[in-house]
């Protein structure tokens, strides 16, 4: 007779009562106070403008309406645009050539250029609008001297002209933000599997052509999470522009940021500022899930050999 195995014991489900969500509620807490609230209390606030005796008045989408008849408003969008066409690209060729030189062609100095380069992103917004004001100064700063040795000469400050105003702070935020781009890449390189590397140098990739054909498409997850990070960051510029520019001369550097801002807190106007803040939440939750959509989601190399099958 054989002999038969045992049954397995039963697991006893443990019973989760009531009281377990309290555990909960902090991060509950937390997002209905600063998340939930406030964007319900902008929504709210939108509809409605401040009547002659104080007290609120229903205004509907008349503010909605104003606000998108308004030069300045297209203004901002301009630049919010340029802004986003120009620092993206350029931060992620410029962060990811720093990143595939610093890990592949240095190894002693490896810690001290990754530092050198990220220092940037760390170091205070206030900090930077200073320094970069010296820079930009007409007669003695730093890239008057630089152009000077090609017969340039800087009438005034590039950040006081409004043609050149907004292209001068893109050029300080790409400064400070390629860092953030370099270490993106420089962990997505670090997890490249050798293996795969190994066999494109057996079949003769070198250089550029490993790095245009391998690396770079492997590298592809780091580049779409920069391109969504990219995208929302330019929708919160506001630090950068505030201090060396406020949105001028005459909205010329104008982002979303300091146009809510002046009209909130200068003008006084909290019904129109709410409408402004609510558009951008809108348009930063279309880009986010146009995004997504066209991307989709970040499938394995094994995946998308299968969905190609």
């Amino acid at each position: 007779m054989s002999a038969t195995s045992a049954p397995p014991p039963k697991r006893h489900r443990r019973f989760a009562g009531p009281w377990t969500y309290l555990f909960l509620l902090p991060a509950v807490a937390l997002f209905v106070v600063f998340i939930a609230y406030p964007i319900v209390w902008v929504l709210s606030e939108s509809f409605f403008t401040a009547g002659k005796n104080g007290a609120d008045v229903f205004v509907g989408l008349d503010t909605y309406l104003s606000v998108l008849a308004d030069p300045v408003f297209w203004i901002v969008v301009r630049n919010m645009a340029l802004w986003g066409l120009i620092t993206i690209p350029v931060q992620m060729i410029i962060g990811g050539t720093i990143a595939y030189f610093i890990e592949r062609h240095t190894d002693t100095w490896r810690g001290f250029f990754r530092t050198m380069f990220f220092l940037p992103v760390v170091t205070s917004v206030s900090v930077i609008s200073l320094v970069w004001v010296q820079i930009y100064a007409p007669y003695y700063g730093i890239a008057q001297q630089y152009l000077g040795y090609f017969g340039i000469e800087m009438a005034s400050s590039p950040i006081g002209d409004p043609s050149t105003a907004i292209f001068a702070l893109i050029v300080v935020n790409i400064w400070q933000w390629t860092g953030f781009s370099m270490l993106m890449y420089v962990a997505g390189i670090a997890n490249l599997p050798t293996e795969v590397l190994d066999a494109a140098r057996v079949d003769g990739a070198r250089g550029l052509r490993l790095a245009w054909s391998v690396i770079i498409p492997m590298l592809a997850p780091v580049t779409k999470s920069l391109l969504l990070l990219g995208v929302i960051g330019t929708l919160q510029t506001f630090p950068i522009v505030q201090l060396m520019t406020t949105g001028g001369p005459n909205h010329a550097s104008e982002v979303f940021g300091t146009y809510v801002f002046r009209t909130s807190f200068v003008l006084g106007d909290t019904g129109r500022g709410a409408t402004i803040s609510v558009i951008v939440l809108l348009l930063a939750l279309i880009l986010s899930i146009v995004q997504i959509v066209y991307f989709g989601a970040n499938l394995s190399p094994s995946a998308r050999t299968e969905e190609r099958a």
